[in-house]
C-alpha cells in the first residue's frame, strides 16, 4: 500500500523552457518535473547535486529535490499543471511538485505574467513611476488560457526529450490561492482536465479585494464531473474560511473540503514560516503598492506570528499526502487512493499528529 506522505520510488528531474506566443502576447517560462532514470537515484536528495535556483536577484538561493536536466525515465505519464499564487512564482511549491514526480507524474508550472513576485518587486522599486507590472484583473483573464496553453505545448512536443510521454487522457490541475482559483477556472475552458486540487483558492469576499474573481468563475460551465478536493486553512487571514465553505457547497461535482487546523494562508508552499513572516512584515510596513479598498497594514496586524500556528511540516505533509491521493484516485483509478480518501481521513491524519476537519 502506498504511503501517501512518503516520497515515491522515482528520482526526479527538472527542466526549464520558454514558451513563446502565449495567451496575452507574452512568453511563459515553464518548469517541468518528471521521473528520471535510475542513473540519477539519490542525486535529487543530495545537496551537492540537486537543483539550486534564484527567484529574485539578490535574494538567497533555494534548493529543490530534483536534478537539473536529468535524463527522463521512458514512461507514459499522467500530467498535473500547478498554478502559483499572486506575488509568487512557478517554483513556489516544489515540495508538492517533486513529490508527485517521484510517484510517476509529470508536473508543469509557469510564471503567470502580471502576478509574480518578480512583478511585485519591480513595482516596489519603481514606486509610483510608470505603469505597474502587477495586474490581477488582466492576469485573471489570461491564467486559465495559460494553463491550457501549457498542455497544448507539452502535447505538441515542446520538450523534445519527453515528446510523446504525456497522457492526454490523464490530466489534473492544482494551485495555491490565485492559482487555486485558476485551477477551478480552467475547467470551464478546457475539457481535458479530470481532477482539480485547489489549495486555499481565492474566492469570495476578503481583505485583499479578491471578490472580483468570483464572478469570473463559471462553476456551472464545466460540462462534466471534475472531482475536486478543496484544501483550506482554518486561520487564513487572506482568504476567508467561510467563503471556502460556501465554495464547497456551490461546487456541482464530486467534492471534498479539508481544513488544516490552526494553519494560515501560506502553510502549503515551500518555506511556509519564512514566507508567512515576510508577508506579515511587508503588509505591516506600509510599503505595499496601493490597491483600492485594501488596508495592507490592518491585514498584516491581523496575522498571527507563525510560532502561534501549527508547524510548517503539517502543511507540507497535508498538501503532499492529499495531492498525491487525489490525483491517484482520479487519474489512475487507484482503489487504495479512493479508500484512503473515503475512510476516516481525520483519524488517518491524526495518526501523523496533524489536525484536520473533513467535510
Amino acid at each position: 500500500m502506498v504511503d501517501w506522505f512518503a516520497r515515491g520510488f522515482h528520482p526526479v528531474g527538472v527542466r526549464t523552457t520558454l514558451l513563446d506566443d502565449a495567451p496575452g502576447g507574452s512568453s511563459l517560462t515553464l518548469e517541468l518535473w518528471y521521473p528520471a532514470t535510475e542513473a540519477h537515484r539519490g542525486q535529487d536528495l543530495d545537496a551537492t547535486s540537486q537543483d539550486e535556483f534564484e527567484v529574485v536577484a539578490g535574494f538567497p538561493a533555494a534548493r529543490q529535490h530534483a536534478v537539473r536536466d536529468a535524463a527522463p525515465a521512458n514512461e507514459f505519464l499522467p500530467l498535473v499543471v500547478y498554478s502559483h499564487g499572486a506575488t509568487s512564482h512557478r517554483r513556489a511549491c516544489t515540495q508538492l511538485c517533486t513529490h508527485l514526480a517521484s510517484h510517476g507524474y509529470a508536473v508543469a508550472s509557469v510564471d503567470h505574467p502580471g502576478s509574480t513576485v518578480m512583478d511585485l518587486m519591480a513595482d516596489l522599486r519603481s514606486a509610483s513611476e510608470g505603469p505597474r507590472r502587477m495586474n490581477m484583473l488582466i492576469s485573471a483573464g489570461n491564467r486559465p488560457k495559460e494553463v491550457s496553453y501549457v498542455v497544448d505545448r507539452l502535447m505538441d512536443g515542446v520538450i523534445s526529450e519527453l515528446n510523446g510521454q504525456f497522457d492526454s487522457k490523464r490530466i489534473g490541475a492544482c494551485g495555491v490561492s490565485f492559482g487555486g482559483w485558476t485551477t477551478l477556472a480552467v475547467n470551464s475552458l478546457d475539457s481535458r482536465f479530470r481532477a482539480s486540487f485547489p489549495i486555499v483558492p481565492a474566492f469570495g469576499a476578503g481583505p485583499l479585494g479578491t471578490n472580483f474573481l468570483e464572478p469570473l468563475l463559471d462553476l456551472e460551465g464545466w460540462g462534466r464531473d471534475v472531482p475536486t478536493l478543496v484544501l483550506a486553512a482554518e486561520n487564513d487571514s487572506l482568504i476567508m474560511i467561510d467563503e471556502l465553505r460556501r465554495l464547497h457547497r456551490e461546487l456541482r461535482c464530486d467534492k471534498r473540503l479539508v481544513v488544516l487546523r490552526n494553519a494560515e494562508h501560506v502553510h502549503f508552499v515551500d518555506g511556509a514560516e519564512e514566507r508567512h513572516e515576510m508577508l506579515r512584515m511587508q503588509f505591516k510596513s506600509g510599503a505595499m503598492p496601493s490597491a483600492a479598498g485594501v488596508d495592507f497594514v490592518s491585514v498584516g496586524e491581523a496575522m498571527k506570528p507563525f510560532s502561534e500556528l501549527c508547524p510548517a511540516e503539517h502543511g507540507s505533509d497535508t498538501v503532499r499526502g492529499l495531492g498525491l491521493a487525489h490525483m491517484n484516485a482520479q487519474l489512475r483509478d487507484d482503489a487504495d487512493a479512493r479508500n484512503f480518501l473515503r475512510r476516516d481521513l481525520a483519524a488517518a491524519f491524526q495518526h501523523h499528529g496533524i489536525d484536520i476537519e473533513v467535510v
